[in-house]
């Protein structure tokens, strides 16, 4: 597991924003989403000028057996993609918060819709809840 990045806003399906500047946000996908995944075999993604809106499905990474939606934490126009992610998809899993990113966004309502996300130690809290739920979900069945 990569160092908890307390700088983020977290969505509770797994995205991620960071505030680039006054009117970018840039958004991925935490390490939990992709872990679900195993191997990522293909991401479509919106394209530039699209708008997305909050809680709303922008996009969709498969793995081998599985396939995931990717859910907007903001809304607001897309001003970029990420390219290089088409061309390596292991930049996701090797760097999500960094060059793995997926969106470079302009939002509609930014601070109205920021309150919506986790932050800080609540987003820590959370985030760790969701790793103990995931193995205590893996461990097998104890017999009586």
């Amino acid at each position: 597991m990569l160092p908890f990045p307390p700088e983020l806003y977290f969505h509770r399906e797994h995205t991620w924003v960071r505030q680039e500047g006054p009117n970018l946000f840039r958004i991925g996908v935490d390490e939990i989403f992709l872990k679900d995944l195993a191997a990522l075999a293909d991401l479509d993604l919106p394209t530039e000028g699209d708008e997305i809106s909050q809680d709303e499905v922008c996009g969709l990474i498969r793995g081998k057996e599985i396939r995931k939606p990717i859910f907007a934490p903001l809304s607001g126009e897309i001003v970029e993609i990420n390219q290089d992610l088409y061309e390596d998809l292991t930049i996701l899993v090797e760097d999500p918060y960094g060059i793995g990113w997926i969106l470079l966004l302009d939002p509609d309502h930014p601070q109205e819709e920021l309150e919506n996300l986790l932050r800080g130690q609540e987003a820590r809290d959370w985030w760790m809840t969701e790793i103990q739920n995931r193995k205590t979900e893996a461990q097998p069945a104890q017999q009586p």
